[in-house]
């Protein structure tokens, strides 16, 4: 089964700001495309996300990034920052963004946001501007915003958006219920789907992961189905390591006991190859990985 990582994270302290690291320090250091852990014969792309570098950085983020791809041949697609939060003044960003050939998506934070925020007109103006760009929307927030980002997809239909790491559940307590019911409702909302990822920095580090994730895996899987859903790997925030890597992939896998190939396909590498439009990117990437 070949594989498409959604959701890669890199960065570098020496070349560009990261404050949120001071306050991370497992983190705070350089983790580059080297460093990744994929060990999986079958990891044909990857798709990096911002890493939350200093807004006015974001250029510099992708140009790095893109810089890269000599090293790290798997990179197939970019989700860059972009300060959606601007209304339509950010049509200007966008436009260099575009300018980028990875770049095929974006993302402002909105974990540590109000409701007010993320609703707020200039935002969902902001998001529209997005729409008719042609990006992808990568929506980043916590189970208890579910309910905001239900309103926010209905407000802009024509956006296709990613939720990152199931809305980031309350794994570690196991509280089901609430973060349920909000995913119902967004399983409503046709422009989303998800990424399955993250979890490990959702649960408790003291128990096994799988035990903690599975249901909240299987449960997102019957809602959104294989066709909405999209492995990631959260590296290196959600786990570091070979076999860190390898257990994550293996948890997916078992949440999938039952499903057919085409859900397996759609989970592991069609959906993101689909909404981040990286078909041409991964063909090449499976043709380069033949040759070797």
């Amino acid at each position: 089964m070949q594989l498409v990582d959604s959701h890669v994270h890199i960065w570098d302290p020496t070349v560009l700001d990261y404050p949120w690291l001071a306050d991370a320090s497992g983190l705070n250091r350089p983790f580059l495309p080297w460093h990744l852990p994929h060990t999986s014969a079958n990891t044909r792309a990857a798709v990096f996300v911002q890493a939350d570098c200093s807004d006015d950085q974001a250029l510099k983020e992708v140009d790095w990034v893109s810089g890269l791809r000599t090293d790290w041949p798997l990179l197939a697609g970019i989700v860059a920052f972009a300060p959606i939060s601007k209304g339509d003044t950010v049509e200007q960003d966008l436009g260099e963004l575009l300018e980028r050939p990875l770049v095929r998506g974006v993302r402002q934070l909105l974990q540590n946001r109000e409701e007010s925020f993320i609703l707020h007109p200039s935002t969902l103006a902001g998001a529209r501007q997005v729409a008719a760009a042609g990006l992808v929307f990568d929506a980043c927030i916590h189970a208890g915003q579910l309910g905001a980002l239900v309103t926010f997809a209905r407000f802009v239909p024509d956006l296709p958006i990613v939720l990152d790491h199931m809305g980031k559940p309350p794994i570690a307590s196991g509280e089901f219920t609430a973060w349920r019911r909000r995913m119902q409702e967004l399983a409503r909302c046709g422009n989303i789907v998800v990424k399955i990822s993250g979890a490990g920095a959702e649960a408790d580090p003291n128990k096994p992961l799988e035990s903690q994730a599975l249901p909240f895996i299987q449960e997102t899987l019957r809602l959104f189905g294989g066709e909405r859903c999209m492995f990631g790997s959260d590296f290196p925030v959600s786990l570091v390591g070979p076999a860190g890597y390898e257990d994550w992939m293996s948890i997916v896998e078992k949440a999938m006991t039952g499903a057919s190939d085409a859900e397996r396909a759609g989970v592991m590498h069609r959906t993101a190859a689909r909404v981040y439009q990286l078909g041409e990117d991964l063909r090449q990437a499976v043709t380069d990985q033949e040759k070797d």
